[in-house]
């Protein structure tokens, strides 16, 4: 018997740019499955200040078991984040991406990834890095997007708006949650 396999969404981008808060919002709204942001609880229990990228292998693994067990439970899933953040992040962080991330990232699959624009005001968090260069990190998101065979989309916008952009660009990929 095949194993089921949900549909997944995923969302990506720099940091601030209202992921955790668009994921929740859009699981909320369908009432679908939800995987939120691993790196958060990892660091709700391990030092954060001197991290290692052992540390970034470590959430990206856990991140991506917490998908595969959501996934046998739901038909559709909001995916906080996914292997594509780990390796951004490994590479603005640690001037590369480990195998260990490269391989999830190439293990997961996702239906439609929607990429959050830096167009909100930078909210400081003690676990954020990067309040200067969300552009660029963006625009390295963007790009490696381009290159890959998921379709993806821009969202943009402040509050409701946000939301309503996210809906539309799910709909523009043929996406029906």
């Amino acid at each position: 018997m095949a194993q089921k396999t949900a549909m997944r969404i995923a969302i990506v981008g720099p940091e601030s740019c209202g992921k955790s808060t668009l994921g929740m919002a859009l699981a909320t709204h369908f009432q679908c499955g939800y995987v939120a942001e691993y790196a958060r609880e990892y660091f709700a229990t391990h030092p954060h200040q001197n991290y290692s990228i052992n540390d970034v292998i470590r959430i990206a693994q856990r991140q991506f078991q917490q998908e595969i067990e959501e996934a046998r439970q739901h038909t559709h899933l909001i995916c906080d984040t996914s292997p594509l953040v780990c390796r951004i992040w490994s590479e603005v962080k640690f001037g590369h991406c480990p195998a260990e991330i490269e391989q999830l990232e190439l293990a997961t699959r996702y239906d439609g990834i929607l990429l959050c624009a830096p167009d909100l005001p930078w909210q400081a968090d003690p676990l954020r890095e990067n309040p200067t260069d969300r552009n660029a990190i963006f625009e390295r998101y963007a790009q490696r997007l381009q290159i890959g065979s998921t379709p993806f989309r821009v969202v943009t916008g402040l509050g409701a708006q946000r939301f309503t952009c996210a809906q539309q660009q799910l709909s523009t990929m043929g996406i029906d949650l």
